[in-house]
């Protein structure tokens, strides 16, 4: 299988929703998944794609520039997911 930035960063946005459908069931009721649980759900999309952004600029840059050093890194993502 060849591996690169698309299929790493796909791998781990179906973590990130797996987390955040795990996050849900700790939260007993109806009324607090739809209040107290919206708002953290909220918050936690808006950083991860956030700092989900960035890491995709930095690799770009990486890929743009430093090839080997974008090799390397892609070896660690694959790695870590």
């Amino acid at each position: 299988m060849k591996t690169n930035l698309i299929t790493i960063l796909w791998k781990k946005e179906i973590i990130h929703w797996k987390r955040l459908g795990l996050m849900f069931e700790k939260f007993n009721g109806w009324i607090s998944k739809l209040t107290f649980g919206l708002i953290v759900a909220i918050l936690i999309i808006i950083a991860h794609y956030a700092f989900a952004l960035m890491h995709t600029f930095y690799e770009i840059f990486l890929w743009v520039f430093f090839k080997k050093a974008f090799r390397a890194n892609l070896q660690k993502l694959v790695l870590k997911v």
